[in-house]
């Protein structure tokens, strides 16, 4: 299963790059759109819970990589919240 990693730039200037272990994150963004917070948190959870799936379909186990990285995300998500953060989520680039 061919992994990718994508690269995100938050609202409060912060880049990091994620793991995915399916392609199905590139169904959820478009490398160089904006998201609102809130619309990336679903899209992400979604497609990595989904990639997780995959996974388990094909090795007979979920991902715990995949879920690492939802709760890495999900922290981040949450902080920016407290933070009162305003702007959008840029997916930069698949790799």
């Amino acid at each position: 299963m061919p992994a990718v990693y994508f690269d995100v730039a938050w609202p409060d200037g912060d880049c990091q790059t994620y793991y995915s272990p399916s392609t199905v994150i590139h169904q959820a963004f478009e490398a160089g759109d904006e998201y609102p917070l809130e619309d990336f948190a679903a899209r992400v959870n979604s497609a990595l819970e989904l990639a997780s799936a995959r996974v388990q379909a094909k090795y007979g186990f979920a991902c715990s990589a995949a879920a690492d990285e939802q709760l890495k995300i999900n922290h981040k998500i949450v902080a920016l919240r407290e933070q009162g953060a305003a702007g959008a989520v840029t997916l930069l680039a698949f790799r």
